[in-house]
């Protein structure tokens, strides 16, 4: 149908209401039932919008590639509600813990923990948060800065890995898109996907920051007031500190009901159900299991599995399409061959499979845990992807009706900016924009639903009519895909009623007012430079390789020449 301006009000009802609400699952819903009314032509009876709705929802759960997507995620949740109950990772993290000394090796482990757990957010934020509390009490370090460490380690490392609960959604996001824009091919949100990452500036940054921060000891703004009240003896805690030298139960799954009332207000979006499964008092279920054995086996050997039956069956399905290497061929474009014809969903759903099989293999004969237990585990890890995947598959529909065939809100927007946007500041507008959306909502994967498909399909369109034609690997497509996560995680970072802020103040025992308020200089900071050297040169084709070598050199002078370390701040206490 001819683009018109109703077709923007779909995604635009979805956008306010989430604003408006903070949730995600009425605004799509909303949205979804919008655009079915809109796409009824004239002369058809008015009933024709609840076929269309039906066969809307009918389609996007019986599609190939969507089934699998959420078979992915039920079996990833499952593997991750299996580490985090069965209790050797807790411990794993606790036994490192005791080696550490001094205050910029405790913080330089809680970003490496960090980093370890890039699976699953959720995962990241309770296992780290939970484990390391009494290393960094114990080095007089900050629970302000520890939740820093946490929430600004999580989402970014989730948002970058190939294997993570993040990695199928935003690749079918971006499907979606390049569907929209006439992007056809089995693998071309997966090649999208690839050459995003390096343009993702804002997470790749955060995490630097995250180390430069850790490995200096230097802070700057309310964190470094928080940290010489930590040296003083006057902590930010928002829980008496453990005093048992890091052999405390992994207790981050459960709070007091005065936390629970406290936060009941902030608990939006995504994390919704899951804060509140985490906040329920179960200990003899919900605390992890302290069993015996080596803990580094039920605890690397099922994430190793995962990966390499993954690459592996990568690997098999795209020789299957392509075939041996020619001599003719690099190595390098074989291997792009290789991965660009693959069948990655395939590759996901049996890793996910494998590595849950091996976790609970690794936890019942290497580590004594209760066969009762990590089918608890099991399941109540994959019920807390039950959320995500309702907002998928509302998202799903909602980019469905927006395509050429139905609204064509893609090529609207396309027709509309093209006259009063330069499509080389296309990143940087769908950067701010996703930070707002996130930092409204308090969900950066709501925000992904909403923004991507049509980010994608937008960009494409724009470069398109400057003449660069259909092509997803331009430097305005790519630079764009990779905003989109970019802004959202950074909104997330700034709002205190995102989900992974509050578990992350939770985890941490922080204060969660102390918590948004040390953390956002830092994102900000991060955000500032993420545009100025990252969105805005690389829509001009600068290599996001240097942009973000010159992005961690900023950082770096920030750090150098406006933080001080605790000990130059306040000398009488530091002893």
């Amino acid at each position: 149908m001819e683009p018109t301006f109703t077709s923007l009000l779909p995604p635009l009802l979805a956008i306010v209401l989430a604003v408006a609400t903070r949730r995600v699952l009425l605004p799509l819903t909303a949205g979804v039932a919008l655009g079915c009314l809109l796409v009824v032509k004239e002369g058809e009876p008015w009933y024709q919008a609840l076929i269309t709705f039906y066969e809307t929802i009918k389609w996007t759960i019986t599609d190939g590639s969507h089934l699998r997507v959420l078979q992915f995620s039920l079996l990833l949740g499952a593997m991750v509600g299996v580490l985090e109950i069965g209790g050797a990772m807790a411990s794993f993290i606790a036994g490192v813990a005791k080696r550490i000394k001094g205050r910029r090796g405790a913080q330089s482990l809680v970003a490496l923990s960090g980093l370890a757990i890039f699976f699953d957010d959720y995962a990241n934020t309770l296992l780290v948060g939970g484990t390391m509390r009494s290393t960094t009490d114990r080095f007089k370090v900050s629970r302000s800065k520890l939740a820093y460490l946490v929430d600004s380690t999580a989402a970014p490392v989730a948002g970058l890995s190939l294997i993570s609960t993040w990695a199928v959604t935003e690749i079918m996001y971006m499907e979606d898109g390049l569907k929209d824009a006439g992007v056809e091919g089995a693998s071309a949100g997966f090649q999208l996907f690839l050459e995003s990452i390096p343009y993702r500036f804002y997470p790749w940054l955060a995490l630097v920051m995250v180390f430069l921060i850790a490995l200096t000891g230097r802070d700057y703004g309310p964190m470094k007031a928080e940290e010489e009240k930590a040296v003083g003896g006057r902590a930010d805690q928002d829980e008496p500190a453990d005093q048992d030298g890091g052999k405390q139960e992994f207790k981050s799954t459960t709070a007091s009901a005065d936390d629970s009332q406290s936060t009941s207000e902030l608990r939006r979006g995504l994390g919704e159900i899951y804060a509140e499964v985490v906040q329920t008092e179960r200990p003899q279920q919900l605390i992890a299991h302290q069993g015996t054995g080596v803990a580094w086996v039920p605890t690397l050997i099922p994430v190793i599995v995962c990966i390499l039956t993954v690459i592996g069956v990568m690997v098999y399905t795209g020789y299957q399409q392509v075939g041996p290497q020619s001599e003719e061929v690099s190595m390098l474009r074989y291997i792009g061959a290789l991965l660009g014809e693959c069948d990655s969903y395939l590759a996901l759903v049996i890793g996910g499979g494998a590595g849950w099989l091996v976790a609970l293999g690794a936890h019942l004969s290497a580590w004594s845990c209760p066969a009762k237990r990590l089918l608890f585990g099991s399941l109540r890890g994959a019920a807390q992807m039950l959320p995500a995947m309702a907002i998928l598959w509302l998202a799903w529909s909602l980019s469905h009706l927006t395509e050429k065939e139905f609204l064509n809100t893609g090529g609207y927007l396309a027709s509309l900016l093209n006259e009063s946007l330069n499509a080389t500041l296309l990143p940087s507008v769908v950067f701010v924009v996703a930070g707002l959306v996130a930092f409204s909502t308090g969900t950066s994967w709501g925000t992904m639903a909403i923004l991507t498909p049509l980010s994608v399909s937008l960009a494409i369109q724009m470069q398109q009519v400057a003449g660069a034609g259909l092509d997803p690997s331009g430097a305005i497509c790519v630079a764009t895909a990779g905003s989109v996560l970019a802004g959202a995680i950074f909104g997330d970072h700034c709002s205190p009623i995102s989900d992974t802020t509050v578990l992350s103040s939770r985890a941490s025992g922080c204060d969660h007012v102390a918590h948004v308020r040390t953390q956002a200089p830092y994102a900000l900071t991060v955000a500032a430079i993420s545009i100025v050297l990252g969105t805005v040169p690389a829509a001009f084709g600068v290599s996001p390789w240097l942009l973000l070598l010159l992005g961690s050199v900023a950082l770096w002078a920030v750090v150098r020449f406006i933080g001080r370390t605790t000990d130059e701040a306040c000398p009488a206490k530091a002893g």
